[in-house]
């Protein structure tokens, strides 16, 4: 319709609405238009004009946008206020640069912190605060700029309407706020003190009361006020403080238990002994207080002596006191068969030193201020009853040596080694050592110098002619068939023990000894003899006989090696010319000798003592010495 002229058709007047059977028979001619089609053109020009202005319109307000996105795509919003400053507009750079001359944390903003009475204004730099530039002008970027188009484009329009104020950014340095705060904290801070008490230097005792604790929580109060300043809200922040109550406030009975302990002396007895007296004072530095509490929490202050001085002192008392008791000494009589009491015995004593540190706690909390000391008797190991059970009943072992041509030094170290022996108890079971029973060989003991076996020579020593002992010793141990553990030989051989050959057995403490076994079941009581006259030394060794005997199996010599020739050496000390001999000459030689054990009549052990000496020449002293 309208897209073709309309024609007249040849449709008879009165026949409207009948058609011919066959169009093709139609006439048409055309037929001007009416009116009202020219005025319906006019219209439709001017809506295509309406039109055709709106979409330019709408063309060039899109095109304004794009502009307008673009020219905003990296600056603040117009209308954005960090604060009192406009960053309207502002690129970051610019931005931050005005930031950074311009922004001034308002005084009126400072927040107050206050405890009590006290206040303390606070600027932001006390707590290390610091404006950053950087996250700020971020968060200034950020509006407008977030989200779709149509989320943009409403926050812009809002926000060029009515503007937009954002807070800063700040960051914080922890150790400036610490440092603020710890300023603070001393002028607040208090130590929680228990009630205790004080000696006068008169010992007057005085009460110092308790006292409650404060104590700021410094980083609990550093958030308060860092989300204060953040926030820009000023006013006032409480100074958080823990705060403590002492849990002893009463020290009354410590007080009168102190002044019981120091109200006098404590005085120490003992028969025949003492008095000690520890005097106030002492006491005094003697004490510890120390807060406790019960099952049901209740606290108090125990009073008490440190038990150490307590014992240091009592130490020093037991060491006057203690005695060690004194075996009995026994002689075995040859013609009763039976052993006579030589000296009694005497028991020791001791000090109970934990008894006497509880007797003088008492005393100190108590009126009775004297304190009898608790003395423990010590038995003698071997008393004077004892002889009957320790079944010395017979000689067992017997051992002689002979010391003739010795000097009077000699003889005189003989005599004293032989007497450390004599009355020995030797217990069953145990290992006789020579060296711990001879003890140390000193000057001060009466030891005096002579010759001595050293290696390869001879030399003067403390104690020379102590291996008479010794071997006199062995051969008692022998006789006796007593398992002997540890016996040397001397190096070379020596005159004074033979005959026989291979029977001595020589010393030096503390690395060469003379070791036997008790193995009889009983004690072994041992008896020394020196005859000055014969030149003989003799050991007896008295117990009970186990039922063995003893037999002795050579001595058997082997490899022989003959003596060198004499040596002459010069002595100043000799008058010139004359010659004395000191050393005679021995063959080297091999000897072992056997021992050969039996009980009733039947031979049950066999053993071998091995001795290899070495030859020995002649020595001479040559007298050099000018008239």
């Amino acid at each position: 319709m309208g897209s073709r002229p309309p024609y007249r058709s040849g449709i008879q007047p009165g026949r409207e609405g009948s058609w011919p059977e066959d169009p093709a028979g139609w006439e048409w001619e055309p037929v001007p238009p009416p009116p009202e089609w020219s005025e319906r053109g006019h219209r439709r020009e001017s809506w295509g004009l309406a039109w055709a202005l709106v979409a330019a319109i709408i063309l060039a307000a899109v095109a304004t946008l794009f502009i307008v996105e673009l020219w905003l795509a990296d600056r603040v919003l117009p209308g954005v206020y960090v604060w009192d400053v406009d960053l309207g507009g502002l690129t970051r750079a610019e931005a931050i640069a005005r930031l950074q001359s311009a922004f001034r944390y308002p005084p009126d903003r400072y927040p107050t912190l206050f405890y009590g009475e006290q206040t303390w204004q606070v600027r932001p730099e006390d707590v290390g605060a610091r404006l950053d530039l950087a996250a700020t002008v971020d968060a200034a970027l950020a509006i407008g700029h977030e989200g779709d188009l149509l989320t943009r484009l409403r926050e812009q329009v809002t926000v060029l309407l009515e503007s937009r104020l954002i807070l800063p950014v700040f960051s914080f340095d922890p150790g400036l706020g610490r440092m603020y705060l710890g300023e603070i904290a001393r002028q607040v801070n208090r130590p929680l003190r228990n009630a205790s008490l004080v000696l006068g230097q008169d010992l007057s005792v005085q009460v110092v009361p308790g006292q409650a604790g404060r104590e700021v929580d410094e980083e609990a109060t550093r958030q308060a006020l860092i989300q204060r300043i953040a926030e820009m809200g000023g006013g006032r922040v409480a100074l958080i403080v823990r705060e403590s109550e002492p849990l002893l406030t009463d020290v009354r009975d410590a007080q009168a238990r102190v002044q019981q302990i120091l109200s006098g002396p404590i005085t120490l007895t003992a028969p025949g002994l003492g008095p000690w007296t520890i005097d106030p004072p002492t006491l005094a530095g003697w004490l510890i207080l120390n807060p406790t509490t019960d099952a049901q929490g209740q606290a108090s202050l125990s009073v008490r002596l440190d038990p150490g001085p307590v014992r240091r002192f009592v130490q020093g008392i037991a060491d006057q006191v203690t005695r060690p008791p004194t075996d009995a000494r026994f002689r075995f009589d040859d013609a009763s068969g039976s052993l006579v009491v030589v000296s009694e015995s005497e028991p020791g004593q001791t000090l109970d030193i934990t008894a006497t540190v509880s007797l003088i706690e008492q005393a100190a909390m108590g009126d009775q201020r004297t304190v009898p000391l608790p003395l423990i008797s010590i038995r003698p190991a071997i008393a004077s009853e004892d002889a009957p059970k320790l079944g010395i009943v017979e000689l067992i072992g017997e051992g002689k040596t002979q010391f003739a041509g010795s000097s009077a030094s000699r003889i005189r170290n003989i005599i004293v080694g032989a007497a450390q022996f004599d009355g020995l108890l030797i217990p069953p079971g145990e290992t006789f050592s020579f060296n711990r029973y001879l003890g140390e060989v000193t000057a001060e003991k009466g030891y005096e110098e002579s010759i001595i076996i050293w290696g390869n020579t001879t030399r003067a020593d403390v104690g020379g002619g102590l291996c008479q002992v010794s071997s006199t010793a062995f051969r008692a141990a022998f006789w006796a068939g007593l398992p002997i553990v540890e016996r040397w030989p001397h190096t070379f051989r020596v005159s004074y023990y033979e005959p026989p050959k291979g029977m001595d057995a020589t010393i030096y403490s503390p690395d060469v000894d003379l070791k036997w076994i008790n193995d009889t079941g009983h004690y072994i009581l041992i008896h020394t003899f020196v005859d000055v006259e014969n030149k003989t030394l003799t050991f007896r060794y008295y117990g009970t006989n186990p039922g063995r005997t003893v037999e002795m199996d050579g001595p058997y010599e082997s490899n022989p090696v003959p003596h060198g020739p004499p040596i002459y050496r010069e002595d100043p000390t000799l008058p010139k010319g004359e010659v004395k001999q000191i050393e005679w000459p021995k063959d080297g030689l091999d000897v072992t000798v056997y021992r050969i054990i039996k009980v009733n009549g039947v031979e049950v052990q066999r053993e071998a003592f091995f001795s290899r000496y070495r030859p020995w020449q002649a020595v001479y002293l040559v007298g050099t010495k000018e008239e």
